[in-house]
């Protein structure tokens, strides 16, 4: 049987990938690409693309043999944004990977903020005696934004750590460990319960910017927003003036509109906030590899694949 060729891309790992792939699947032969040029050498070639959120939209034109594109991510809003060249070629996100990690980068954080970790650790450095009433989770309630997956993984491990979670989705779901689910209409019920608010959406039409001006006005004043998600969702100008103000107690973001975060960003200086280089959910390759894997393998058999895009939705 001729191997397949697939144009691979992603920017970190990418000896383990090449290491990983090679060995699990060797019905395809794989065009490992670290730059622009290799791409470019390998285009024309490739009749499967299995690439990063970073790959250059403008190449898949390259491709005139390209059967199916595995992006190495849960968000595609650059696939959605060009949605009229892949009328004919599927495109599949990753889905039910990112969740067991993502969890554990929001329970780490709402116990920092609980336990007051910075407070300890200045004390510290000022050789200074401090006792302070820490707060604690299992008095606290975790607002959960969107329960697909990384919601449901989210609001799971945070009921297990003996949180009270509650949840607003534009539709109902199947998750029992939530006690409250708001519908699209109950915005201000959701936010008036939330002591932390978790942002677990997807870009679509409808979220974009949601979290604004009258979002954080309608979120109480000691109340967290913990974006993991997009950036897009979220009023970058509006969370710098809801933090300066106090009009809430703080934010962790993981994802801002412009990635790496320029230098002049106002968010870099911002009071009460955490900035980390969008890390909770890490696309480890052996986590990639197993699901590329079994995806290939239902591509040849003409199966449904997992995680395809249903342009219609953006998502």
């Amino acid at each position: 049987m001729t191997k397949k060729k697939v144009l691979f891309f992603y920017p970190r790992f990418v000896e383990e990938y090449k290491a990983l792939l090679e060995k699990n699947i060797p019905e395809a032969e794989f065009m490992i690409c670290t730059n622009r040029e290799e791409m470019e050498k390998y285009a024309p070639e490739a009749e499967i693309a299995l690439v990063g959120m970073t790959f250059p939209q403008d190449v898949f034109k390259r491709m005139p043999k390209l059967e199916w594109i595995q992006a190495l991510a849960a968000g595609v809003e650059s696939y959605i944004k060009n949605a009229e060249q892949f009328k004919h070629i599927p495109v599949c996100r990753i889905t039910g990977a990112f969740g067991i990690y993502m969890a554990e980068y929001v329970l780490a954080y709402v116990l920092y903020l609980c336990q007051n970790i910075p407070r300890a650790l200045k004390a510290q450095r000022e050789k200074r005696w401090d006792p302070f009433r820490m707060e604690f989770i299992h008095q606290k309630t975790l607002g959960v934004m969107g329960l697909g997956h990384i919601g449901k993984a989210v609001a799971q491990k945070a009921r297990d750590a003996g949180m009270r979670v509650v949840s607003w989705d534009m539709a109902r779901a199947d998750a029992p460990f939530v006690e409250r689910q708001f519908g699209s209409q109950e915005m201000a019920g959701f936010l008036e319960e939330a002591d932390f608010v978790v942002l677990t959406l997807p870009v679509t039409p409808a979220t974009k910017n949601l979290v604004g001006r009258d979002f954080f006005k309608a979120m109480k004043k000691t109340a967290y927003l913990i974006n993991i998600c997009r950036g897009a969702i979220v009023d970058e100008d509006a969370l710098v003036e809801a933090l300066t103000s106090g009009q809430i107690a703080g934010a962790v973001i993981d994802a801002m509109k412009e990635e790496p975060l320029p230098r002049e960003s106002p968010l870099w200086d911002c009071p009460n906030l955490i900035v980390t280089a969008h890390i909770s959910g890490p696309s480890l390759p052996e986590d990639m590899v197993e699901i590329f894997k079994e995806n290939f393998r239902r591509f040849l058999k003409k199966e449904p694949l997992i995680g395809l895009i249903d342009f219609s939705r953006g998502f």
